[in-house]
């Protein structure tokens, strides 16, 4: 009689172990990318943001109207991705009221943080733009630390800070002319920098 009430549930957690390893045994393993993959993508990355920078300042210095040029940049990439998520290349998001609203004041910084860039880069050289940019971990840290909830790092990466901040004063620096600034092109970046520290 005991054997008759413990059998079936015995035979069941069998089922159960064996259905459970047929779906392991499915499930892809992922693989690590391998060094010389992900050190071929940084380079990829690195050309392709050197080239957008590139004809950025050739496109603002043609037709003079920055804040046009950021602004069409934004209107192709919703354009694009409207695009993905008609033909099916890209899963449409599944959003509801409260997501849509949380994602306002995300979108609204990256909007701002991609404007001052283009801005930056529009008005002055792009080597100063791209140097100002390099303090965005800065700008970081301070959000962190003034805005709740307060993310406060480990010492350390406080101390990194200080060869960022100091290597864009040293680039800011120029043989016989002492500090050398594009007061424009710098508040631009810093309001990318800023922008991007709050999204």
């Amino acid at each position: 009689k005991g054997l008759l009430q413990y059998e079936p549930v015995s035979h069941l957690r069998c089922i159960e172990r064996e259905e459970i390893d047929i779906m392991s045994s499915a499930k892809p393993k992922e693989t690590a990318a391998s060094p010389a993959k992900l050190a071929l993508l940084v380079v990829c990355w690195y050309a392709g943001n050197t080239l957008y920078n590139v004809y950025n300042k050739k496109a603002t210095n043609m037709i003079h109207a920055h804040w046009f040029v950021a602004t069409a940049q934004l209107v192709v990439g919703i354009v694009w991705s409207v695009i993905m998520w008609a033909t099916g290349l890209r899963k449409v998001p599944n959003l509801n009221a409260s997501d849509i609203a949380a994602c306002i004041p995300i979108g609204l910084f990256a909007s701002l943080a991609h404007s001052g860039s283009v801005l930056a880069s529009a008005v002055g050289a792009v080597s100063f733009a791209q140097i100002v940019k390099a303090c965005e971990p800065a700008f970081a840290a301070v959000v962190g630390l003034l805005i709740p909830p307060m993310d406060i790092k480990p010492i350390l990466a406080y101390v990194m800070l200080i060869p960022i901040v100091g290597g864009v004063g040293l680039a800011c620096i120029k043989e016989g002319k002492g500090v050398d600034i594009n007061v424009e092109a710098f508040l631009f970046a810093s309001m990318a920098n800023a922008a991007a520290a709050l999204k």
